[in-house]
């Protein structure tokens, strides 16, 4: 299968389809750390269990890439492909701007420019996975209208690549669900009975960005594991609440497997900010890379940053 799409699904509200998480049926809070401030909360009414079942039901995240579909806005982009050494070999770089009108919206692209074989000889289309899936999920090609009486897609309907697309996902909208992935499957699971014991949760006040007040979440592998690749999947997620409305404001990963199948290592960034009382994302980094049998592996950073939304 093309686990390019792993890369990117995170960012894709496309293929979003909301679940329930598992429940939990023992205490969370007795295996997470917290600060001072946050044990001082809970006096006035702060409830840890509460706080971790927000955590995994949380939607507003989603809700953020949603609504740049209905939106104004600029975006800068900037893909860079590396080989093995660490050489960059290709890159792109535009300024695109999308306009939304009558339920549709369309983009026009600015300062375009590549290097390297970015695209195939002849043509331009994509050389690289990651260009591909950067297309579909940041750029709008020709106009697209909102279709009207559209029912939510089943995702047990789903079958091959499209059932694994809507598994994935929940990595980036729902951490801590399981996927029915071969391989990885129960390693997602970051709150259940038995991945508890791989990792360290904490929760912290903190100011985002020096400004905005926030609880942090913060899961990360324990060091006695972190040599043992095969154990999880994800090995770093941090997650700041703005503590006013508990909206998503900011969240970063490191996800990384090695298997005969799946072999993977990827950094990703993401910010929103609110723009006319709706949450958007604002910049979003990915650094990694992927090696899947028949497949070149392929090193990639990209940035993306929006702006001008109206």
């Amino acid at each position: 299968m093309r686990f390019i799409i792993f890369l990117f699904i995170f960012c894709n509200p496309l293929f979003f389809y909301a679940q329930e998480s598992d429940s939990i049926d023992y205490d969370i809070a007795t295996f997470v750390w917290m600060d001072s401030i946050v044990i001082t909360a809970q006096k006035s009414g702060f409830d840890i269990d509460e706080f971790i079942e927000m955590v995994q039901k949380d939607e507003s995240f989603y809700q953020a890439f949603r609504n740049i579909r209905t939106q104004n806005y600029s975006s800068d982009n900037d893909i860079r492909m590396f080989n093995k050494k660490g050489n960059e070999i290709a890159s792109y770089q535009s300024n695109a701007i999308q306009t939304y009108e009558d339920s549709c919206r369309e983009m026009i692209f600015k300062d375009q420019k590549s290097t390297g074989k970015f695209y195939k000889k002849g043509n331009k289309k994509y050389k690289y996975n990651t260009a591909k899936m950067y297309d579909r999920l940041f750029f709008t090609q020709g106009k697209k209208c909102k279709k009207k009486n559209t029912n939510p897609s089943n995702p047990k309907a789903k079958k091959g690549m499209e059932k694994y697309v809507e598994e994935l996902k929940k990595l980036i909208f729902k951490p801590g669900e399981s996927i029915d992935v071969p391989g990885l499957k129960n390693k997602t699971a970051i709150f259940s009975k038995n991945m508890i014991q791989y990792y360290d949760y904490r929760i912290e006040s903190k100011k985002y960005e020096g400004d905005l007040d926030c609880y942090v979440f913060t899961i990360e592998v324990k060091e006695k594991y972190k040599s043992q690749k095969k154990k999880t999947v994800i090995k770093f997620l941090e997650t700041y609440f703005s503590k006013e409305d508990f909206q998503v404001i900011a969240r970063s990963y490191t996800l990384a497997y090695q298997s005969a199948i799946y072999d993977f290592d990827i950094d990703m960034n993401i910010k929103l900010q609110k723009v006319n009382a709706l949450y958007v994302p604002s910049f979003i980094a990915y650094d990694g890379w992927w090696d899947i049998p028949t497949k070149k592996p392929e090193i990639a950073r990209f940035k993306c940053g929006f702006s001008d939304y109206n």
